[in-house]
């Protein structure tokens, strides 16, 4: 490692975002020494010849080596677990380590989720939600998110991190991500191929109440152009020399939105097309119903909406808006694997 190399460990690089990513960090930060916790042996390869210098060969259960790591770089990015309360111990405390050393403040640029947005609804959209969306740019309504939100335990850690000002904490909060990857090695997003293998095996699609449930979309592409716009912004010098509000360092995304209804129409279309199923008629269900078939069918029938003000101040203009026909082509993908 030269002497004027920035170093960065990498968490998540080998998933569907952080595969991503790790092609648009490269020319980003040209000087950046990489390091990577990467599991399989045999991913290894692809991934040093992408870019990655240096390999934590591991998982997220080996805290003391991520911890290491942490403590050994000046940026820390994390696209793997949002919801891993201990996994995000080990980075803070080893960038805690990392500011105890050096008196300066490491910057970590954590993925959330808008699931931290969400109600409670059984498949039917809230006027009430569609109409107060939350802005990024309102700290106090961000601040104030209920604890009992999925990914809220691990954005207050880096929010108390933030307040001690032992880090610079930035983190980004993606929607329901649709795309193809353009990793090393090609991942899917979670909720789509999960949604499939179940309803493949069920020979049947259902959706929870009437479908009117509704959620922001990006594509991937343009979600990791947010990454490197924020990316830039917190390595600026005029960040750096500046303390602020761990709250304004919370970036919404969002360039569209889809109704539950949408999204099981396009895979009820994909199948019935595929002869898989034997109509393409969507049934009706109850919540409970849904999660007694699959329990992560909770979590796609909620209402969440997002405006994503301090991305467009730093000039995001998605490029992808075409997302049924983005997510169509997805879907088709993704069965041709399954």
């Amino acid at each position: 490692m030269s002497q004027d190399a920035l170093p960065v460990f990498f968490l998540g690089v080998t998933g569907y975002v952080g595969g991503s990513l790790l092609d648009r960090l490269v020319k980003l930060l040209p000087h950046a020494h990489i390091t990577a916790l990467i599991r399989s042996e045999s991913a290894i390869p692809l991934y040093k010849a992408a870019g990655v210098h240096e390999v934590v060969h591991g998982t997220h259960k080996d805290l003391d080596r991520i911890r290491t790591a942490s403590s050994a770089a000046e940026v820390v990015i994390n696209t793997a677990d949002c919801t891993d309360v201990n996994l995000t111990r080990a980075i803070l405390d080893g960038m805690k380590d990392r500011y105890k050393e050096t008196g300066r403040r490491p910057v970590l640029i954590h993925t959330s989720g808008s699931s931290v947005l969400s109600d409670t609804a059984a498949g039917v959209l809230d006027p009430s939600v569609a109409a107060a969306p939350y802005d990024d740019t309102d700290e106090e309504r961000i601040k104030n998110l209920p604890d009992t939100r999925l990914p809220r335990p691990v954005d207050k850690l880096i929010f108390e991190a933030d307040a001690e000002g032992v880090i610079d904490g930035w983190i980004i909060t993606p929607p329901a991500i649709y795309g193809p990857s353009s990793g090393p090695v090609t991942r899917e997003t979670m909720m789509l191929p999960i949604r499939l293998k179940f309803l493949l095996e069920m020979k049947r699609v259902i959706r929870v109440g009437d479908g009117t449930s509704t959620w922001d979309n990006v594509h991937l592409e343009d979600l990791i152009d947010v990454y490197e716009l924020f990316i830039k912004k917190a390595l600026s010098p005029e960040t750096r020399a500046t303390r602020s509000s761990p709250y304004s360092k919370f970036i919404l995304v969002s360039s569209g939105k889809y109704t539950q209804g949408d999204m099981t129409e396009i895979i009820a279309e994909a199948l019935f097309k595929r002869g898989i199923i034997p109509t393409a008629k969507v049934e009706q269900v109850t919540l409970d119903e849904a999660v007694a078939i699959h329990p992560l069918l909770r979590y796609v029938c909620t209402n969440s909406f997002a405006v994503p003000t301090k991305a467009r101040q730093l000039g995001w203009t998605p490029k992808h808006l075409t997302w049924r026909k983005d997510v169509e082509q997805d879907v088709e993908r993704i069965l041709e694997t399954l």
